[in-house]
């Protein structure tokens, strides 16, 4: 019997360190390019814990010298033009492709950055937005909000709502899609509700990918691909300090932060909405369950869990043939939503 409970011991101490580690093998048809991200060691950034605006600020400088530069290398190699504009006050990027696709001419894609709410200020959060522009030919306003810790709940959907107003008065509502990534697809949730509760007409399409859709650590992905996700890692570092930070100590419950409690009659008015994730997501859970309670209020919801990939990691990787793959899906779905009538 000793012996037993010692082996049981050995086997389960080994599953813990399996599961903690984010050098999980391989089990999938991957290209080579995204089969060397997945496979990378446990990224550092979102494990740091600021306590103080100094150590946000300082992260936050790091990330916009980086990020900045890279994005702008890959707006030239798209071909792809940045504009810098301001919608009823709130400055804006606008990105347009060498060529704009037919099923996309009088069209406009309004884009949420990702950053926890907390990161993604000016050209450092258009990494994501320059692919479907420079990939799929469409044209898109994205929104530069202010953030956290400087400028908390509700500025950001505040900034969201006062540029969909602004492009109500250009574009039918049939003609707007609303899409973002992250904090991007949790805001991309939100803005049907702000719309919902100010009687606007809702966008013609919602692609919300791995979407913050609640702010606590609540889903059963938080726990399961705890340090699996080598990008995010855990729940317990930056993600919880970017949720206290941005929130300033509303109610996490609140519809306006955590969109996966939005209420049956709310739901029920969203338009065709697009959820992605990954198996190995830390937000994983996050996107199903948004998915499930748009599937109980009858709204046309499509979801997609693409094999193996971390958060995000669908659109990190610019040259692996899954990320042309991943736009293409998106512009599927948006020519499908487009070409129907309402």
């Amino acid at each position: 019997m000793k012996k037993s409970l010692i082996l049981l011991s050995i086997i389960l101490g080994l599953q813990g360190s399996i599961a903690s580690s984010s050098a999980l093998p391989i089990h999938s048809d991957l290209s080579p390019e995204m089969t060397a991200a997945v496979s990378a060691p446990l990224s550092n950034f979102w494990l740091q814990t600021p306590q103080t605006i100094e150590d946000w600020e300082n992260i936050q400088k790091g990330y916009v010298a980086s990020a900045t530069v890279s994005n702008l290398k890959l707006a030239k190699s798209l071909e792809v033009q940045i504009f810098e504009e301001k919608m009823n006050g709130i400055p804006v990027f606008i990105l347009q492709p060498k060529h704009i696709k037919k099923e996309a001419e009088n069209k406009v894609i309004l884009y949420f950055h990702g950053g926890g709410y907390v990161l993604g200020h000016g050209r450092s959060g258009l990494g994501e937005s320059l692919l479907m522009a420079g990939l799929e030919g469409y044209k898109l306003v994205c929104v530069d909000y202010r953030m956290a810790p400087q400028h908390p709940f509700p500025a950001a959907i505040d900034d969201a709502l006062t540029v969909y107003k602004a492009l109500l008065a250009q574009y039918s509502p049939q003609d707007i899609a609303v899409f973002g990534t992250s904090t991007g697809g949790g805001m991309a949730l939100i803005l049907p509700i702000q719309a919902h509760q100010n009687k606007l007409p809702m966008p013609a399409a919602i692609i919300a990918g791995t979407p913050w859709s609640e702010l606590g650590k609540k889903g059963d992905s938080y726990f399961v691909n705890d340090k699996v996700d080598n990008i995010l890692g855990t729940y317990d570092g930056m993600i919880d300090a970017a949720a206290k930070a941005y929130a300033n100590g509303h109610d996490y419950q609140s519809p306006l932060l955590s969109p996966v409690n939005a209420s049956n009659d709310t739901l029920k008015a969203f338009p065709p909405t697009l959820l992605i994730s990954g198996t190995r997501d830390l937000f994983l859970s996050n996107t199903i369950r948004m998915h499930r309670n748009l599937l109980k209020n009858k709204v046309p919801a499509d979801l997609i869990v693409y094999e193996g990939l971390s958060h995000a990691q669908y659109y990190l990787v610019p040259k692996a043939p899954e990320t042309k793959e991943h736009y293409e899906f998106m512009a599927n779905f948006l020519d499908k939503v487009w070409t129907t009538k309402p």
